[in-house]
């Protein structure tokens, strides 16, 4: 049978959702949340086994289980009010052709919504199966340039960031400058459970290769970098938890190419660990790779927000002249 791919467009005659003029709205909800529409048999069945082995499924790199997207279900006739504005909603309904369909700003702003229809529960759960990781993708992304579009509006003063790395980026006020050397930045907030941190510098190009052994040199470079540049109580050293490889994959940050790294950091000979991610970003002006890492220190507490802030932090540098 024929595979429907996520067509990533906006769809404005979708079958069995109210067409009818509105007034745009600011959307609400919390982040990382999904308001799944869908009538109960459906998600109670292998339409909805589907949806949460694949939207739900862990986070990569965090300490403890906690989900990709929180999804919260209601049935469609209960689609409506405040409901109606949530930020992302995933609409999963019965009719007679396969399609899958994105829905921006319909009756808030922001708001992406995914339709998604199919003659019976069989052809629901297959046609979500295949498009999981596009609409995983989707999503993600509309999370992210909402939470920059936020942060931009308390963005910290981030001169030294272009004086010394060439680049600009969107930090909130909350965080502060825990160290501004020439060759290493490195950046705290203060958290109830915590700290989060974000550190910056460069490495040349041949410390990083393409090929097999690439997650074992990034683990080199951040180990050997944060080892001596991250402050931690005596005797304890910052490195990368060695138990376990990393998560990584390929993607790009400041429209050159990247390595996303995911895992868990540890203190040596202490008690101290969290999740971090790091990105290994192409210089092409400088022929060299930017390394821009955060990790979350907050043992007690999920930490799966904490980290998607970081993320959006991140995925906001940009290459600039200096």
């Amino acid at each position: 049978m024929k595979k429907y791919i996520l067509a990533l467009a906006v769809c404005f005659n979708l079958v069995s959702c109210d067409d009818a003029a509105i007034t745009v709205v600011d959307s609400i909800g919390k982040i990382k949340d999904v308001v799944i529409v869908v009538e109960n048999d459906l998600w109670e069945g292998a339409v909805g086994d589907t949806l949460r082995n694949n939207l739900a499924k862990p986070v990569d790199g965090l300490i403890r289980d906690e989900p990709v997207f929180t999804l919260n279900q209601i049935k469609p006739a209960s689609f409506e009010g405040l409901l109606k504005k949530s930020r992302n909603y995933i609409f999963v309904q019965l009719g007679k052709k396969e399609s899958v369909s994105i829905r921006k700003d319909a009756y808030a702003n922001p708001q992406t919504g995914v339709v998604i229809t199919a003659p019976n529960q069989t052809a629901l759960a297959r046609l979500i199966g295949q498009n999981a990781s596009n609409i995983i993708e989707v999503l993600t992304t509309a999370e992210i340039t909402e939470k920059q579009r936020l942060m931009e509006k308390v963005r910290m003063d981030a001169k030294p960031f272009e004086e010394q790395l060439g680049i600009s980026i969107v930090i909130p006020k909350a965080f502060r400058y825990a160290k501004t050397e020439k060759d290493f930045l490195w950046i705290r907030k203060t958290i109830a459970e915590g700290t989060m941190d974000l550190m910056f510098y460069e490495v040349p190009l041949e410390a990083i290769q393409r090929d097999s052994s690439v997650v074992s040199q990034i683990v080199r470079v951040r180990d050997s970098v944060g080892g001596k540049k991250i402050e931690v109580n005596e005797p304890g050293v910052f490195q990368t938890e060695p138990m376990f490889s990393p998560y990584l994959h390929e993607v790009a940050v400041a429209g050159q190419f990247a390595y996303e790294t995911k895992g868990t950091w540890e203190v040596k000979n202490m008690f101290m660990a969290g999740p971090f991610v790091n990105y290994a970003i192409y210089n092409p002006k400088k022929k060299n790779w930017l390394i821009a890492e955060g990790y979350v220190s907050a043992p007690n507490s999920e930490q799966r927000n904490y980290m998607f802030e970081l993320e959006a932090i991140l995925k906001s540098i940009e290459f600039i002249d200096k």
